[in-house]
């Protein structure tokens, strides 16, 4: 099968034995997809979002941009974080925009 050239984002993900990835359809790797099952909460324990093209041999973390995409979905909604929201975006993104999200009651 030839190499797609294409990016396409893999999740790596936290868990207490160790980091692992998600296991993922090909054609779920795009871009609009991570961002949303990532807002979606499908992968609680996120620690790195990796831009890749191995036609291209390109590799790159883009947690930070991918965070600032998803911050931004979940601003629209106007809800609370959860904890594990709240911490993905301290982690990512910094205190200060997640201070920007209201507080749960």
């Amino acid at each position: 099968m030839p190499i797609k050239d294409h990016m396409a984002y893999i999740v790596l993900v936290a868990h207490r034995s160790g980091e692992y990835l998600p296991e993922q359809s090909v054609s779920e790797l795009d871009r609009a997809t991570v961002v949303k099952d990532i807002a979606d909460g499908q992968y609680e324990g996120l620690t790195q979002v990796l831009e890749i093209n191995p036609a291209e041999g390109i590799c790159r973390d883009v947690t930070e941009d991918i965070a600032w995409e998803v911050s931004a979905l979940w601003a629209r909604d106007g809800e609370p974080l959860s904890d594990w929201q709240r911490d993905f975006i301290e982690q990512t993104i910094g205190i200060d925009a997640a201070r920007a999200f209201p507080e749960a009651a």
